[in-house]
């Protein structure tokens, strides 16, 4: 199939109907069968810090990346090239899942009551201060960094069905998934994602809170709970814990930092985690090819990542011939990328 190059992104557009996945998966499939044009894309696998310091060493020429990683590339004089948000309106990035067997009922309405109210809380605008102040804590970085990033994410209670199996589409089409959802027992994909994305804990909780602003659960014992160090994806995690939403409900938390989803899919494979906070990709592809058995009962963020580039890049097809970095394949970052080298005609090498 040939490409036309020299097309510009109307951004207004970017995002119309499901041609662009299909072309994005038919890129990976012609990037994995060997086949190569002139209009390549040397794509790697960074984790987000490293692809910071490896894009001001010159080793890379731009990276896609979750918050704060690319606000803190903007501070460091390299520049945006496009938002999550300018790529895929509305895309559905972090989860919060369960280990099936390791968290019971009265265990999931203690977490995702601590996390309704820690997001609601993050939403309004009477404690935005206190927000940046907990973000740079939990980040590390200055408040001027957090405050930037976090305008390029949208914290929310409960992911978009129709956006996560619109990714799903994108995770099959373009082979990365290598089981169906038949093989793991499902009659259908309606079943799979009935029982994947478990809504009546959320539903149970939001109701009561409706009907009772002062409503609390019944305390639970303890819960070993996971997520990602640094990603303000995940602000709503310290927020609960700051303002003691957790405590609440638990006599216990233990807290276990992951450098990425995949790191902490394995602490569920494992049985080291009885929930986390991580990304919808990792838990949708490690559930459907690993087999780990985890359902989702909370959302946590929509958008929030971009692209970082260095140098004289204003349109996808200047990014031929660069080495770009990716957090790892089969990702959401993965994907936006990919969406975007496809509007410019390139391939990955």
């Amino acid at each position: 199939m040939k490409m036309a190059s020299g097309k510009k992104i109307d951004k207004t557009i970017y995002f119309r109907g499901i041609s662009i996945l299909l072309l994005a998966a038919l890129l990976i499939a012609a990037s994995l069968s060997g086949c190569t044009t002139k209009n390549t894309v040397n794509l790697v696998k960074l984790s987000p810090p490293d692809m910071l310091e490896q894009i001001k060493l010159g080793k890379i020429d731009a990276f896609v990346a979750w918050e704060p990683f690319p606000s803190k590339a903007v501070e460091s004089g390299f520049k945006v090239f496009m938002t999550s948000k300018d790529i895929w309106p509305n895309h559905p990035c972090c989860v919060v899942a369960y280990k099936i067997g390791k968290a019971d009922d009265k265990t999931l309405r203690a977490l995702v009551w601590a996390h309704v109210k820690a997001t609601r809380f993050i939403k309004n605008p009477e404690n935005r201060d206190k927000i940046i102040e907990y973000a740079s804590e939990f980040t590390g970085l200055d408040k001027r960094t957090v405050s930037i990033a976090l305008q390029n994410i949208k914290y929310v209670e409960y992911p978009d069905e129709k956006e996560f199996r619109h990714y799903y589409e994108f995770l099959k089409e373009s082979k990365i998934l290598k089981k169906s959802v038949e093989e793991l027992g499902y009659e259908s994909e309606d079943s799979f994602f009935n029982d994947f994305l478990r809504k009546d804990i959320y539903q149970e909780v939001i109701k009561k809170l409706d009907e009772n602003p002062n409503y609390v659960p019944e305390k639970a014992s303890s819960i070993k709970l996971g997520y990602i160090t640094g990603d303000l994806h995940h602000l709503a995690l310290y927020v609960a814990l700051k303002e003691g939403y957790l405590n609440q409900v638990f006599d216990k938390v233990e807290l276990k930092q992951f450098p990425n989803g995949v790191a902490i899919m394995e602490a569920f494979r494992l049985g080291e985690l009885d929930a986390a906070y991580l990304g919808g990709a990792p838990a949708t592809l490690k559930r459907i090819n690993d087999g780990i058995e985890i359902r989702i009962v909370a959302g946590v963020n929509n958008e929030g990542s971009a692209i970082i580039v260095m140098g004289d890049v204003s349109k996808p097809e200047d990014l031929a011939g660069k080495t770009v970095a990716i957090p790892g394949f089969g990702t959401v970052q993965d994907f936006l990328m990919r969406k975007v080298l496809a509007e410019g005609g390139l391939t990955v090498k």
